[in-house]
């Protein structure tokens, strides 16, 4: 099969089209406003300020207030569109990198790796386990099973096998999945490999417009994002509330202070004034409460640190996935390419009695036969290895391309099984009628009752001791052990003969990352317990699980055999002290997941192979590697594209950023709308008219919370994120003594505020315009200065300050802008001039947030030492 020629590919694609599926219809900037002015929140405000047009328009109000409140929607609706589109796009290149696959396939006789792209109709493809198929078309050569899961539901495998007779029709109908020559483009190869025939590629596909309709699926609201949701509402009710009771006993005090007759003479006119001048009290109330800005900030937040994954190798496919990480206490890691490089090199080749093999001996011809043929992998054009696992390509790297070309050529397959992780060895025959086997030495050898003698001759020995020995060593060393038999007769396929004949074992060695103990030992700082998973024996696991500082004395190592024996609850107590489990199965590790969540913890996965997608659904979070199967990268909530633990574990600092990210900003944020709600309410009951004017409130609920949004959200990582425990499961939204920090802001705040507006120091201020005035500067600068406070726990407020220069240039912003807002908006938002003793006495009370948050820290850092 010579596949097509580099013209018929060109004449393919002009005829039938690529197989590249339109992008899914980017959002206009029209349609983020809309999203954006359709918010619970905004239309509050927009019905607040409509309202209060109607009652400007009838003369019993300022019209100042609603057009100011909707020119800072205006600005909200501008910021929120900037950030959309900016989302979007980040989206649209987050989709790019990680919907890049390849497949291989044959074109002018060669086999090459191509962008799935790029394949056309009449394109030779190579199928194989752990692979997803990209067009539709029919099997041609070889015999798989496939699971139509993505496409039908159904997850029950369908085999499948070669055509007869091929000709080119197009199957029309989703029926055909279960015909066994069919394959369909987004299901997944369970097992066996084989070549396809191309018969329809992109939106032809059966199932092109199903998987177009995949790619535009928004995905669904993450717990922060409910919780947050909640929070908002919990105060916009409450806000809510306060605004009724206080509209009511306003207007009661009204009448009860005049009178109910002359409360209400003077006309309708006079009648509706004064309603409306309480309904405005009672509407900045509401104001006040809402956190506007919330929504918009996740998102801000959200954005830079996906941005920042991507430096690190790690690309959030599913970015609500993020602050999940920050509850992660037990992490389970493939070894080979995860732990270790994933380039393996053979170092040792035994004999059944333990010795060395001679490379010129008659048993070394028939080792190497085994390698040829019982292999995925092969040489390209360049004598390059190419395809197939990392064992395959370690081996073949034993023999020459001119061996290899030799044996295939001469030794026809008759008989094929590929590996499985069920069965554990792969197996053909030739046309001689004897038949290879390469797998586990636990697997294969208990099946051998001859072994082959170095001068080719079969000889009868059940005698394993030295051989035992020399693997045990082996192991020990870190070595993984391939076995290689032979038997006599055709294939039976799931089956072994229990009289083959050992060849040997090969030993191959998989050095530790540099990176990786470094990164173990961090994850241990961090509270979290590292579960080395993986399909080695339990020598060779525990040997590597100790170098990279996952196992010691006393720790649990178990096979897979012994895990499975246990009973549930006998798994759930053992996991604490669990460190390695050998030869492990797909559904050990799903089960293990499934326990570990049962007992309240939060478990990250990381996974390449097809089987192990429900693992990786399963688990909180699950890790997908670039260089692992279409079907686990799919499953996956995060991709790493350097397969390496050490970007786990940043993956792990990076939530547990975003985490304390979020939560300084509801530090920042709830203080503020607590305390102007309560003090929204009070103020008009001992005095006249409203604490703030609804737009002043606007202009620090949005314009300038959305700026200490991205200061915060600027906040690197910090090494003290990663000495602290992970946040417990059902914590809730507020995290490591937040409730009490947010209070004793609010204190501080209502305090400070009641020393302007209600203290002798109130006297100072000429007119109420004024006084107003003195409170919005003081709000604003008192959000600055507790920005202080919160973004870092060390006395040094500016610790570290300099990893975040936006954060310094932001609260400088601020300053600069309340100065010039009261100094020259005079009319814009209800402000006049301040004399320069009015900022001495602002900046003063606004600076006193600063020792007593002070006060806290020190107190609760004299708790800790004791």
């Amino acid at each position: 099969m010579n596949g097509l020629s580099s013209k018929e590919v060109l004449k393919s694609r002009e005829l039938h089209g690529s197989n590249k599926l339109p992008e899914p219809k980017l959002d206009k900037w029209y349609d983020f406003a809309k999203e954006a002015l359709s918010e619970k929140i905004t239309m509050i405000l927009i019905a607040i300020a409509v309202l209060q047009l109607f009652l400007g328009v009838m003369g019993v109000m300022d019209l100042s207030d609603p057009i100011m409140i909707l020119v800072v929607l205006a600005i909200v609706t501008c910021i929120a569109v900037k950030t959309g589109l900016g989302v979007q796009k980040s989206a649209a290149e987050l989709r790019a990198k990680t919907s890049v696959r390849y497949c291989d396939v044959i074109r002018d006789g060669k086999v090459q790796t191509i962008n799935k792209d790029e394949l056309v109709v009449g394109d030779l493809v190579c199928v194989g386990m752990g692979q997803e198929i990209f067009a539709d078309g029919y099997l041609l050569e070889g015999k798989i099973s496939v699971n139509n899961a993505a496409i039908n539901g159904e997850t029950k495998e369908c085999k499948k096998t070669p055509i007869e007779g091929y000709v080119h029709k197009k199957t029309t109908s989703t029926d055909a999945y279960t015909n066994q020559n069919c394959l369909f483009a987004g299901t997944t190869v369970m097992s066996g490999e084989g070549k396809m025939i191309v018969t329809d590629v992109g939106v032809n596909t059966v199932n092109g417009d199903t998987l177009v309709k995949m790619q535009t699926l928004e995905a669904p609201k993450t717990a922060l994002d409910i919780a947050l949701d909640n929070l908002s509402d919990f105060i916009s009710k409450w806000g809510t509330i306060a605004a009724v009771i206080t509209f009511a006993v306003l207007t009661i005090s009204g009448i009860v202070q005049v009178g109910f007759g002359e409360y209400f003479s003077g006309g309708v006119l006079n009648i509706i004034q004064k309603i409306a001048q309480n309904f405005s009290v009672a509407l900045t109330i509401i104001v006040a409460a809402v956190p506007e800005g919330l929504p918009l900030i996740v998102k801000l937040v959200t954005k830079q640190n996906v941005k920042t994954m991507e430096k690190f190798n790690i690309l959030a496919k599913n970015p609500g996935k993020i602050p999940e990480l920050a509850y992660v206490d037990i992490i389970c890691t493939d070894k080979t390419g995860t732990l270790t490089t994933g380039i393996m090199t053979p170092k040792r080749i035994i004999d059944g009695f333990g010795n060395e093999v001679d490379k010129n001996s008659a048993l070394w011809n028939s080792i190497e036969s085994n390698i040829c043929l019982n292999n995925s992998a092969t040489f390209d054009s360049e004598n390059n290895i190419t395809g197939g696992n990392s064992i395959d390509r370690a081996v073949l790297g034993l023999v020459t391309p001119n061996k290899y070309a030799d044996i295939q050529s001469n030794n026809p397959v008759k008989l094929k099984q590929v590996f499985n992780s069920g069965n554990k060895y792969s197996a053909f025959t030739t046309k001689d009628g004897i038949t290879y086997y390469k797998g586990a030495p636990e697997k294969l050898i208990e099946h051998c009752t001859k072994v082959l003698s170095s001068n080719g001759e079969i000889v009868e020995n059940n005698d394993r001791e030295a051989l035992n020995v020399e693997i045990t060593a082996m192991t020990r060393n870190a070595m993984r052990c391939i076995a290689v038999t032979m038997a006599s007769g055709d294939l039976v396929e799931n089956e072994l003969p229990n009289d083959m004949t050992f060849l040997g074992i090969i030993g191959v060695v998989d050095p530790v990352r540099d990176e990786v103990p470094s990164a173990v030992k961090t994850a241990h700082k961090a509270g979290i317990q590292v579960i080395e998973i993986t399909g080695d024996c339990i020598e060779t696991a525990v040997a590597v699980a100790t170098e990279c500082g996952i196992y010691k004395d006393g720790d649990l190592a178990l096979t897979n055999d012994e895990f499975e024996a246990m009973s549930d609850d006998e798994v759930k107590s053992i996991i604490p002290r669990l460190r390695v489990i050998s030869r492990c199965s797909p559904n050990t590790k799903l089960r293990l997941v499934t326990l570990a969540q049962e007992i309240g913890k939060s478990v990250a996965m990381t996974g390449d192979g097809v089987n192990d997608s429900p693992a990786l659904k399963r688990a909180d979070v699950g890790f997908g590697m670039q260089g692992g199967s279409d079907v686990a990268k799919e499953a996956s909530d995060i991709v790493l594209t350097d397969d390496n633990f050490a970007s786990v574990v940043k993956a792990v600092e990076l939530g547990r950023t975003f985490m304390h990210n979020i939560m300084m900003f509801l530090e920042f944020q709830l203080p503020i709308n607590i305390s102007l709600l309560i003090l929204s309410v009070i103020y008009p009951m001992i005095a006249t008219g409203a604490l703030l004017a609804s737009v002043q409130i606007l202009i620090v609920n949005i314009i300038m919370d959305s700026l200490n949004s991205l200061s915060f959200g600027g906040e690197p990582p910090k090494d003290e994120y990663m000495t602290e425990k992970p946040i417990k499961k059902g914590s809730g939204l507020f995290i490591r003594g937040a409730k009490k920090r947010i209070a004793i802001s609010t204190v501080a705040f209502i305090a400070l505020y009641g020393i302007i507006t209600f203290s002798p120091i109130a006297n100072m201020f000429a007119s109420e315009t004024e006084a107003m005035t003195a409170r919005f500067a003081l709000l604003c600068f008192m959000a600055v200065f507790n920005g202080f406070n919160i973004r870092t726990e060390h006395i040094n407020l500016f610790n570290g300050i300099g990893k975040n220069k936006l954060f310094s240039a932001i609260a400088i912003g601020i300053f600069a802008m309340t100065f010039v807002l009261c100094n020259f908006a005079e009319n814009l938002i209800k402000v006049t001039a301040l004399d320069f003793k009015h900022w001495v006495v602002v900046a003063i009370l606004a600076f006193m947030v600063i020792p007593i948050d002070l006060i806290r820290k020190i107190i609760e850092k004299k708790r800790e030492n004791k």
